[in-house]
């Protein structure tokens, strides 16, 4: 993700997103269920569960249908880009 991508992401930092594609690593444990929570707080919960959870599969959906989801990869690089700035207002 190069530098202007990671800024229009950064702008949309408080709309809605959704985080799917994320898998338990227990035996028997159910898979996490997410509910709507703005973008920044789910880049910031993604980096956070990095070990606790499967990511290979994460996507985060924001802004339109025909903006490309953010994988975890993206999430790496959005988190050591902003950190905490992705929370502020």
């Amino acid at each position: 993700m190069d530098k202007p991508a990671m800024a229009s992401v950064f702008r949309m930092r408080h709309v809605p997103a959704s985080i799917s594609g994320v898998r338990s690593l227990g035996r028997g444990q159910a898979d996490p269920i997410f509910h709507s929570r703005p973008l920044g707080e789910a880049i910031r919960f993604i980096v956070e569960a990095d070990g606790q959870y499967d990511l290979s599969a994460l996507a985060i959906s924001y802004g339109d249908r025909s903006t490309p989801p953010l994988g975890s990869r993206e999430v790496k690089q959005l988190w050591a880009e902003y950190g905490q700035r992705l929370m502020e207002a």
